[in-house]
């Protein structure tokens, strides 16, 4: 099936190009984080180390998406170490510097919220200690989203999750490309929500070329980095309230 302008299918899972493209970069941002960092081992679904002939994994696309995250992290970082990383479960603490800071990335880890008794389990945590993730050293969280049509709705509950957690960036992956209005209102609460591209005049070259994939998400990563859009947002939200309680008494 394929969406109104009968470009690319409708639905993440059967565009099958599109996955092929996304495994690709896996496999070529696997075999770079392994000669580039300390890393003995990047194992795909059934356990084995990803070369360049590793066939693609019976996976939904979110999954593909949320292991092309974690690899350009890695590529990203000054320096990586980790034994083994399971790219397509759970896995971490992968040890990552970042501009001379010691940080540790995992995935598919359960942790609960800091005002709120709630979990929460995004796809990828970026922490400041060793310890598990929780809310007190939660610094970042990549998401990835692979339906048609992200609303306002699923907006402003991933606002609500990253505001129980604190943590300073939050950035959510779309398959499919969000309207802008949807996208803005995202900024202005503070979440960075990219659209991959998939469903763009971008479409070609994603496909053609692993390395302009990687080179996408490790950019758009890094910006949603060091912005820390989240943080400025609470701390602007916070100032606005003070504001507004000193007008009031006045």
């Amino acid at each position: 099936m394929s969406d109104s302008r009968g470009l690319f299918p409708d639905v993440a899972d059967r565009d099958e190009d599109a996955r092929r493209a996304l495994w690709s970069a896996v496999r070529t941002a696997a075999l770079r984080a392994k000669t580039q960092f300390d890393v003995h081992a990047v194992r795909s679904l059934d356990g084995n180390d990803i070369t360049a002939q590793s066939a693609m994994p019976d996976v939904q696309t979110w999954r593909l998406v949320e292991a092309l995250s974690l690899l350009t992290v890695i590529l990203r970082s000054d320096r990586a170490r980790c034994a083994t990383i399971d790219v397509l479960g759970k896995t971490g603490p992968v040890t990552i510097i970042e501009d001379g800071v010691e940080r540790h990335l995992w995935a598919q880890q359960t942790l609960g919220g800091e005002m709120s008794t709630l979990d929460a389990r995004p796809d990828l945590i970026v922490t400041s200690t060793r310890i598990r993730p929780y809310a007190g050293n939660a610094v970042r969280i990549i998401d990835a989203k692979c339906v048609r049509k992200i609303g306002s709705q699923t907006v402003r509950t991933e606002f609500g999750k990253a505001h129980d957690l604190r943590v300073a960036t939050y950035l959510i992956w779309s398959f499919f490309s969000p309207t802008e209005r949807i996208v803005a209102g995202a900024r202005g609460l503070g979440i960075d929500l990219e659209a991959i591209g998939f469903d763009t005049d971008q479409r070609t070259s994603l496909l053609s070329d692993p390395n302009v994939l990687i080179g996408r998400f490790a950019y758009a990563q890094e910006q949603a980095r060091k912005s820390q859009r989240f943080a400025a947002a609470l701390q602007d939200a916070s100032d606005l309230a003070r504001r507004k309680l000193l007008g009031s008494a006045e």
